[in-house]
């Protein structure tokens, strides 16, 4: 049962398929999750294109009539003059019933042909008067949206995809200073995705969503489909008032599981509260992005989780031990407070797979010495853990090996011996074989016999090529989801102060 909010912003599913049947399919399949459609006119195959009159009727829902050429991004190849005649045929207003009617026509800034645009007005149909920048972000955002607005009736549209957090933040704070009006802004790609879900912010009319599968490619790059903005971003029981927490990595948080874990527990637990990716190549990107969307705290994975300490306002005193974070959370006199949650998340999830109270009497390997191992290192020795620590940079290695009297090596064939004699529990704490990332098994020296266990705190994917080696040696072996719950259920605690229980994460 969804929650509804009387301001939300009606949820638009683009259309690209290559006959009108397979877009009214579509549009079937996902009715429940959307208020409105756009027709990808220029998706189509050549035969359909003059037979659009039809679908708003059919569809049902209000419909945007788009026909996108390809230097802007769309999928239209032939004459600017047969463009016209397909705009000019699908918009012929032969019924009076305004729901037979598309109820918009995206037209780019340099369209204009009189007789379409006055029937428009005529019978009600809004003009989108749109700009796409496929491969990054105007210079003078002032002069690429100025162009937009030709009548004050239309729409101005402007899509721009940034290259950088950075652009992100220069987008957002632009648009915090236009005057009210109806528009749309919206970035495109992973950097540009914010803006997508947080529609309601910037300040724009529809939540544009699009759907991938075979002959329904995404209508722009970065957009995800309605149930996805519904079920894991609550675009229909939050606002641009809700509390807003961000996911901070780099472009591999795309594929994290956090925002389903934490919206999920937000909707259950009945928190006006939402969390959303962010990705970013530096600290400073990422902090200002947090700053410009007035952000409550945050979430950090790999890269930042250790150059963010410098930034902080507040260690806490995993955070101290650690020389890591993983969670932010706003003070009330400024700044951040960071804290860590990982070495707990660890704990409880590795000791619930060996049934053991304790690491004591164990002889174990940790792979990698970044602010992942950090967390493990830490969970490690509080429990009584004898550790071989091994790296490719082996000073690092032994950095955070004499910080709890453990010992190091070398992440290669030379560790074969010590690996065998630390091999009880072998814990892999490095970003390779993660989705999105560099692919490998960084154990790949070392064979199997079955008797060891093995924990990969990748979970994504949930059997990474280690796991699958190790498993077929017959090793116990596990990913680090249920890590990631129990950590983002300590998240969830320095959030909101209080506890989640178990059964929403």
């Amino acid at each position: 049962m969804r929650t509804m909010i009387a301001d939300s912003l009606p949820v638009c599913l683009c259309l690209t398929g290559k006959t009108l049947a397979a877009n009214l399919a579509a549009l079937d399949e996902h009715r429940a999750y959307v208020d409105m459609v756009e027709l990808r006119a220029d998706c189509l195959d050549p035969s359909e294109k003059f037979l659009i009159r039809s679908f708003p009727e059919k569809a049902g829902l209000p419909c945007i009539l788009t026909v996108r050429r390809k230097s802007d991004g769309g999928c239209f190849v032939d004459g600017e003059g047969v463009r016209l005649v397909i705009i000019a045929k699908a918009l012929s207003f032969a019924s009076s019933d305004a729901s037979a009617n598309f109820a918009y026509a995206d037209l780019e800034s340099d369209f204009h042909m009189t007789t379409i645009e006055d029937a428009c007005r005529t019978f009600g149909t809004r003009i989108i008067r749109s700009a796409n920048y496929t491969k990054g972000m105007p210079e003078d955002l002032d002069a690429a949206y100025g162009a937009l607005i030709q009548e004050d009736d239309e729409i101005p549209k402007l899509a721009v995809t940034p290259q950088s957090a950075a652009e992100l933040s220069k987008l957002v704070a632009w648009v915090s200073g236009l005057p009210a009006r109806d528009r749309i802004v919206i970035g495109m790609g992973d950097y540009g995705f914010p803006t997508q879900v947080l529609a309601a912010r910037m300040g724009s009319l529809f939540y544009y969503t699009s759907l991938s599968g075979v002959g329904m490619p995404l209508a722009a790059p970065g957009q995800t489909s309605p149930e996805s903005f519904i079920e894991t971003y609550r675009v229909k029981d939050t606002n641009a008032d809700s509390e807003l927490y961000a996911l901070l990595g780099d472009r591999r948080i795309m594929n994290s599981l956090s925002p389903s874990l934490h919206n999920s527990a937000f909707r259950s637990l009945k928190k006006d509260a939402l969390l959303v990716p962010m990705p970013a190549e530096t600290i400073e990107e990422a902090l200002e992005n947090l700053k410009i969307f007035n952000a409550n705290g945050a979430a950090i994975t790999i890269p930042h989780k250790e150059v963010v300490l410098p930034y902080l306002s507040f260690q806490s005193t995993d955070v101290q031990r650690i020389g890591a974070c993983n969670t932010l959370v706003a003070r009330e006199e400024g700044g951040w407070a960071g804290y860590n949650t990982d070495a707990d998340g660890f704990e409880l999830s590795v000791l619930e797979f060996l049934q053991r109270e304790d690491f004591k009497g164990m002889k174990v390997t940790l792979i990698g010495a970044g602010g992942a191992a950090k967390s493990v290192a830490l969970s490690l020795f509080r429990k009584g853990a004898e550790c071989v620590i091994l790296n490719r940079t082996t000073s690092i290695a032994r950095a955070l090996a004499r910080k709890y009297g453990f010992i190091w090596g070398p992440l290669d064939d030379r560790a074969i011996d010590v690996v065998s004699r630390y091999s009880d529990l072998i814990v892999q704490a490095t970003s390779l074989g993660m989705k999105g990332g560099i692919d490998g098994d960084p154990l790949e020296f070392y064979e199997f016999d079955g008797h060891e266990k093995v924990y990969d705190l990748i979970y994504k994917p949930s059997i990474t090529p280690l796991l699958a080696r190790a498993a077929e040696a017959g090793c116990k072996t596990a990913n680090g989801y249920t890590m990631l719950r129990y950590q983002a259920m300590g998240q969830y605690k320095l959030w909101m102060g209080e506890t989640a229980p178990s059964d929403y994460y």
